[in-house]
């Protein structure tokens, strides 16, 4: 949309931008970029205008359009982005658009999810204009198989962001949650496609919710001791949208690095997990084990040293740490 568009170049300048500069940059009319500005003004953005500079913004809502993305974004990479108000989940929506032809590196991005899914077929808690919820397209020509530690790659990439825009290093619990101090503060969850007969994959959908603005009242309350969020965890607020591009950049960069930087994102990986040597147990569908969490694999499994001295290695499935 024009307005989308008129919102990104006021809000890559620091200073004024020129009506003819943004309409020769869009190939659009004056008039356009005044109803554009007018109609961003209705929205809550406020914009000085002076007759001989253009107009400046200053201050702009904390939104998830791809106006705000666009800020953070060049303008080709947000021809793969869809931004939507609400949704019942970002994984189904991409989903759609992945069996209709999508090409790799399609994000969809949502403020809020009315049906938000975790792992192990659990609800996402998603609340509107406090959180992040992105779903990400992979098309990895790689066997099935070789695929199952995207999901590892992922907290990598999400924690590179993460710290990128706010200073917060995050750790990581085995094998794809992201905590501060203990407490969840994102969730992953991939999804695969893939040719019984050949094997090979037609789409990976990474999905991500990241608790970013939320006060610890805004969960609910028997998720108040185990969730939190980047407005908790540093006492002030952050712009979602800049997460947000941040994240896309990351996995853009994953997408790319695949699979030949294997070892620098195990490296990573291995120093963010903080489920390594403690004591955990392993939920299985034969019941729960206690066991100790020894290291990380190289194809990024857990293994697990249980009392009576044999070894396991997990690669998928749930494992709490007990000290956690």
């Amino acid at each position: 949309m024009t307005k989308d568009s008129v919102l990104s170049i006021l809000a890559k300048n620091e200073g004024y931008v020129s009506g003819e500069t943004i309409s020769s940059s869009l190939g659009i009319s004056r008039a356009a970029v005044n109803l554009a500005v007018k109609a961003l003004r209705e929205e809550g953005c406020v914009i000085e205008s002076s007759t001989r500079k253009g107009y400046r913004l200053t201050w702009s809502p904390d939104r998830l359009t791809a106006g705000d993305l666009g800020a953070f974004l060049p303008f080709d990479r947000m021809d793969r982005v869809l931004c939507l108000d609400t949704v019942a989940s970002t994984n189904r929506t991409l989903g759609d658009l992945a069996w209709d032809g999508a090409p790799a590196g399609q994000a969809v991005v949502a403020n809020e999810q009315t049906r938000g899914r975790g792992r192990l077929g659990r609800d996402f808690i998603s609340p509107r204009d406090q959180g992040i919820y992105l779903s990400y397209l992979l098309r990895p020509q790689t066997p099935a198989a070789d695929a199952a530690s995207i999901t590892a790659w992922t907290a990598v990439a999400v924690g590179r962001a993460v710290e990128s825009v706010t200073g917060i290093c995050p750790d990581v619990k085995w094998v794809n949650d992201l905590q501060i101090a203990g407490r969840k503060l994102c969730g992953i969850l991939t999804e695969m496609a893939y040719e019984t007969e050949s094997g090979r994959i037609r789409s990976i959908i990474i999905g991500i919710g990241i608790n970013v603005n939320e006060n610890p009242e805004d969960f609910p309350e028997e998720l108040r001791g185990v969730a939190t969020s980047l407005r908790i965890a540093a006492g002030r607020t952050f712009r979602r949208a800049e997460l947000a591009a941040a994240v896309i950049r990351e996995l853009d960069r994953l997408a790319a690095d695949w699979p030949d930087e294997r070892a620098a994102y195990l490296d990573a990986y291995r120093a963010a997990c903080i489920t390594t040597g403690r004591e955990v147990i392993v939920h299985a569908t034969d019941g729960d084990r206690p066991g100790f969490a020894e290291a990380v694999g190289e194809d990024f499994s857990l293994r697990v040293r249980y009392p009576d001295g044999h070894c396991e290695d997990i690669r998928s499935g749930e494992v709490s740490v007990r000290s956690l």
